[in-house]
């Protein structure tokens, strides 16, 4: 139990550099999050965020490290040569 707590603790204490870190902007996470915006800023500097909140904020970072993934996976294809043209895409997918 003791260690779940602590690795909670790290979470928590790192979200605040993984958020300035982001692409995300802090307004953005607000929003999507729902939390105001001077609440926001206290629990980054208090490290004080709610189990809710970290939840709605590792979901939002985790969806920014697929997208990542998804458009240097792209890039890697292009490299590869592996691009179809706009009518191979119609023939495909019509």
């Amino acid at each position: 139990m003791e260690l779940l707590l602590q690795e909670t603790r790290k979470l928590i204490d790192s979200l605040p550099e993984k958020i300035k870190k982001s692409a995300f902007k802090p307004k953005s996470i607000m929003k999507m999050t729902g939390i105001p915006s001077a609440t926001f800023y206290n629990r980054m500097k208090y490290r004080n965020f709610t189990f809710s909140e970290v939840e709605k904020i590792v979901k939002i970072l985790e969806f920014e490290k697929k997208i990542e993934e998804y458009i240097r996976s792209g890039e890697v294809d292009i490299k590869k040569g592996k691009t179809l043209t706009i009518e191979e895409i119609e023939e495909k997918y019509s």
